[in-house]
């Protein structure tokens, strides 16, 4: 854990992407690439969704309209379902050693149909609301369904083995960081997955940096180390088949190819700069 925490302020992609998203969201950086378009689509014409999208979302969700005369309580109807998910899921975690998640939202769920009845609505109209809301995601359930067939075989066919396997006899200390986050986050990328590429690159290049190190911890294993969580997470934040990144457009309502196509030109751009950071830490602690 010592390891871990003097690893942090070299996962230069964590800390870079954070800085990135502060100054696009200030201004300082322009939009650029797709995103661009669909800013001044969204400024000019009004549409958040270009002409032909295909939101990851059921219409069930999008297109329901609140119900007139009843005026939402913010903690209520909000902070109050949010704080039940998170109180047990976390306590029973403490008490069972297992957090029961889908309890906690079923919790909360029944717990706020009791409230919407006691604020008004009608109880035929609460249940019609929940049903259209399991109707509504369930696009989404079925990409998610689909992309983990699609870990699986990657998994199975050995494509992290693989791509491990070409890259580790040419290997030198000063190239290890930079070369560490480009395989984490192709693997990332094919298998939809960081913390299974995690499972799967940490094993191999942390050992590989400590015998180029002769077992000291030095910079080029701490560099070695955030290289695999950075890369791992540049992948997953740009694959189509991540569970992040289905969440994300479901949660936005998006079309999901629209998502992926206007998140990957930040994040290669964070990711570049990272690998320029990775190259001169393993040139220069070497």
């Amino acid at each position: 854990m010592g390891v871990f925490v003097q690893s942090i302020p070299f996962n230069f992609y964590a800390i870079l992407s954070v800085l990135f998203v502060g100054l696009i969201a200030m201004k300082v950086i322009p939009d650029f690439g797709p995103m661009k378009k669909a800013e001044e689509r969204a400024l000019k014409e009004g549409k958040v969704l270009r002409d032909g999208a295909d939101p990851l979302m059921g219409e069930e969700l999008t297109e329901t309209p609140p119900y007139e005369g009843i005026k939402p309580n913010v903690f209520l109807n909000f902070f109050l379902p949010v704080l039940i998910v998170i109180s047990i899921a976390v306590g029973t975690f403490i008490v069972l050693d297992s957090a029961k998640t889908m309890e906690a939202f079923l919790a909360a769920s029944v717990i706020l149909g009791i409230i919407m009845r006691i604020q008004g609505v009608p109880f035929n109209d609460i249940m019609k609301t929940a049903t259209a809301g399991m109707k509504g995601v369930l696009p989404a359930i079925i990409i998610l369904a689909f992309a983990y067939s699609l870990n699986k075989l990657t998994e199975d066919i050995g494509t992290a083995d693989y791509i491990v396997s070409v890259s580790e006899n040419w290997l030198t200390p000063s190239l290890l960081p930079v070369i560490t986050f480009i395989i984490a986050a192709i693997i990332a990328f094919a298998t939809g997955s960081s913390w299974g590429t995690f499972a799967i690159v940490m094993p191999l290049a942390v050992p590989l940096a400590f015998n180029y190190t002769g077992d000291e911890v030095t910079t080029i294993v701490l560099a070695t180390i955030a290289a695999v969580g950075g890369g791992g997470v540049f992948g997953d934040h740009c694959s189509p088949l991540s569970d992040t990144t289905v969440l994300a457009s479901t949660g936005a309502a998006a079309d999901h190819m629209d998502h992926v196509k206007t998140q990957i030109p930040y994040a290669l751009t964070v990711a570049a700069i990272a690998c320029v950071f990775y190259l001169i830490v393993g040139i220069a602690f070497v």
